[in-house]
């Protein structure tokens, strides 16, 4: 139960903030724009290239913002008013996650659909080649935001500056999140499903845990 009051609360002020409202409607218009601007790919499904891009761009902005959001939360000793409260500090962590990360996969979705319905469109029909690859770019997408999130997380409890949260954020949750494809492209033996699934699995729960056991060791 506590843990859904948070998560809903944290929620209702993540999908109000300017970054979901750009993710949510900047994402989809970038995706029309894409398909006028594109490259010519040789018939590479555009579907597949939105999920890329919007995933990168995406996973950077969540990950800043929780960041952010946890150092300046920090810094302004909200997180003293629950020394009297039985809350867990993990289930804050959690919530926070969750709710950036919900967030995030709906703007995915939306951007997806309207590059989909392009694919359609310009294409004239969907093959199974064309839907395995764009699974695989899907799975590929959520571990690398699931990756941006717990980076986010982390230099929001460890880092004391808002702004230097934010860079590092932007810059390394950026260049980790790339884990979950660089070994595809070069390694061809690799499933890329299985794969990303494995890394945006193990990543997210590993930073998650060193998150955890630092938040709850901090003094408030």
């Amino acid at each position: 139960m506590k843990f859904f009051i948070l998560f809903f609360d944290e929620l209702r002020g993540f999908y109000k903030s300017k970054v979901m409202i750009v993710l949510w409607v900047g994402l989809p218009i970038l995706t029309i724009l894409m398909h006028f601007f594109q490259p010519d790919m040789e018939e590479f499904p555009f579907s597949v290239l939105v999920s890329i891009v919007v995933s990168t761009i995406g996973g950077t902005l969540a990950s800043a913002m929780l960041s952010t959001s946890l150092t300046s939360e920090i810094t302004q000793k909200v997180y003293d008013l629950f020394l009297i409260r039985p809350i867990n500090r993990i289930t804050i962590l959690i919530a926070k996650f969750i709710a950036v990360y919900f967030c995030l996969v709906i703007a995915i979705i939306i951007s997806l659909t309207l590059g989909l319905i392009i694919d359609y469109i310009t294409i004239g029909g969907l093959t199974e080649g064309v839907i395995i690859t764009l699974f695989e770019s899907l799975a590929i997408s959520l571990a690398a935001i699931a990756i941006s999130c717990s980076i986010g997380l982390l230099f929001g409890i460890t880092i004391s500056s808002v702004p230097v949260a934010a860079i590092l954020s932007v810059y390394l949750g950026n260049q980790l999140s790339a884990l979950s494809i660089l070994p595809v492209l070069f390694i061809n033996i690799i499933n890329p499903f299985i794969f990303a699934a494995v890394i945006g699995i193990a990543i997210p729960i590993s930073l998650l845990s060193i998150s955890s056991f630092l938040f709850i060791r901090k003094e408030f």
